[in-house]
């Protein structure tokens, strides 16, 4: 081989495995083109290399904990470098997507604030002292960032960061990142917003920032480093509110070593309402983690498999959103406070009348006028209603469940003036002997929002795991701990373990107790 040979293809290899500048967010290879992970035979990495450079291959992102690399290639030429002898394997680069679906306190709490559901519902109000011992645990969130500065989220003597694409990991243009960290450890502040499962402000936050503002996807390798990340930084519960349907040997191998270094990694179970497995919660090293309404029901939308371990709050969840980007509904009648989720698409704007029964609102009804219509669910879509009411010279919408519980709501493409909101079937009963008092329905843009998903659910788990573990950081082991949450969680649907709920519903008090008296992972 002549030097000036060797020497070109040296600035050729040079060029295939540097790193690219970093995007605001993975994309899709360009046309004809891969995006693959390649495993390195051990001892064969440099030949291995030379083969991605052979097939036009570029690095995309280095991988050296799982001795692998994200390469972008010629379609037309994976087949071929899957059989180099130098390759231990060659697999898809799957996407990885956020799983949410966009949508005052008593004691122990300051007064003042909203208390979501899932609190009570994960009994992290029965362990207000762990709040004082959590400054031992660090939770590791990778998602969209986190809204550095909100007002009811630790600041940045509690939380670093780092993130793996080009935007800021301490901004969330997404709201999603921010949601989940809410529902993690929102402030036991006075009179400010909600508070999280951790609210002493002394949880140790690290952020990991892999989806850009539009909330998108990631790359599995994207994940991978982002693990990675999250071990260098000293966490020791990792939380993911994201998955996808391929699994990853990468991902696994990546995994298996966290959990081996005493980090529990813990991940949505999916929102498809199937029983596809998503990953990385598909994982043996990984807790999957599926959704529950607020009468403890299966999420209509949580997917149930073999794989699903353990159970949270997912439906209707009130966390944290970037400042001005959620919307929240209030209501009030004859001076009682009612719970309220404002419809998506539902105009921002506060208006006061005498209530009324609009029946189901199929038809406009000349005596809602100046009035804020009570529509009970059912037969005829939300927009419909909402324009009647408004057709009617009606003030405000209010649609009451048909069946027990909460909901939530679009108007879909329909434009209207009028505030619109949905309250659950026990409360329409409660206002439906309250017609003609006095009422104010207000629709408007907050620091706060409530959400539906998987996504939702993780975070409790992720949250009770560092709380509980706080107790007993030296005396349990990541998998004993997993083990004792498991065995102490409330038992849901079919007795045992199923597919629907795993062990049950996460119990933060139970677990605790049950280590008092056995022991960690008894």
């Amino acid at each position: 081989m002549s030097s000036t040979f060797r020497q070109a293809l040296m600035v050729a290899a040079c060029a295939a495995l540097a790193a690219p500048a970093v995007q605001a967010q993975d994309r899709e290879p360009a046309a004809g083109f891969a995006r693959v992970i390649v495993g390195f035979k051990a001892g064969a990495e440099p030949g291995a290399r030379a083969a991605v450079v052979a097939a036009r291959g570029r690095i995309a992102r280095e991988l050296p904990s799982v001795a692998a690399a994200a390469v972008e290639l010629p379609s037309a030429a994976v087949a071929a470098l899957s059989r180099n002898p130098n390759v231990e394997y060659v697999e898809e680069d799957a996407k990885r997507y956020p799983l949410a679906l966009t949508a005052p306190s008593a004691t122990p709490y300051a007064s003042g604030q909203l208390e979501p559901w899932g609190i009570r519902a994960v009994q992290a109000h029965l362990l207000p002292l762990g709040d004082s011992l959590t400054a031992n645990r660090k939770v590791c969130i990778i998602d969209s960032g986190y809204s550095l500065g909100h007002e009811d989220l630790p600041g940045s003597s509690r939380v670093s960061g780092y993130s793996v694409v080009s935007l800021p990991w301490d901004k969330d243009g997404d709201g999603h990142g921010t949601h989940v960290a809410g529902t993690i450890a929102a402030l036991n502040n006075a009179g400010t917003g909600v508070v999280g499962v951790n609210s002493g402000n002394n949880l140790n936050l690290y952020i990991v920032r892999v989806f850009g503002d539009s909330g998108a996807w990631a790359y599995s390798s994207t994940l991978v480093d982002a693990a990675t990340r999250c071990q260098s930084g000293g966490a020791n519960v990792i939380s993911m509110s994201l998955g996808g349907s391929v699994s990853s040997r990468a991902e696994q191998t990546k995994f298996q070593q966290l959990l081996d270094a005493n980090i529990l990694p813990i991940a949505a179970a999916g929102n498809g309402g199937n029983s596809r497995t998503s990953y990385p919660a598909g994982y043996a090293s990984v807790v999957s983690v599926a959704a529950v309404d607020v009468n403890n029901l299966k999420a209509s939308f949580s997917q149930y498999n073999k794989d699903v371990e353990i159970s949270g709050p997912g439906v209707g969840v009130l966390s944290t959103v970037p400042t001005g980007m959620g919307l929240l509904a209030s209501l009030n009648v004859g001076g009682l406070v009612v719970e309220a989720f404002p419809f998506e698409g539902s105009a921002q704007v506060s208006r006061s009348g005498p209530l009324f029964n609009f029946g189901i609102g199929d038809a406009v009804n000349t005596g809602a006028s100046g009035k804020v219509c009570l529509i009970a669910r059912g037969t005829v879509d939300f927009a419909t209603k909402v324009s009647n009411c408004q057709a009617s010279a009606g003030l405000g919408a209010v649609i009451y469940n048909n069946v027990p519980g909460a909901f939530s709501g679009t108007l879909g493409t329909t434009v209207t003036t009028i505030p619109s909101a949905s309250i659950s079937q026990e409360d329409g009963t409660v206002l439906l002997a309250r017609t003609g008092q006095a009422t104010t329905l207000g629709v408007g843009a907050a620091n706060y929002a409530y959400y539906d998903g998987t996504s939702m659910a993780t975070p409790h788990v992720s949250a009770v795991a560092a709380l509980v573990w706080s107790y007993f950081p030296s005396s349990c082991t990541a998998t004993q701990l997993r083990n004792s949450l498991n065995k102490s969680a409330k038992d849901l649907g079919a007795v045992g373990r199923d597919s629907s709920f795993g062990f049950g519903l996460v119990q933060a008090q139970a677990a605790y107790d049950r280590i008092v008296l056995r022991g960690c992972g008894n």
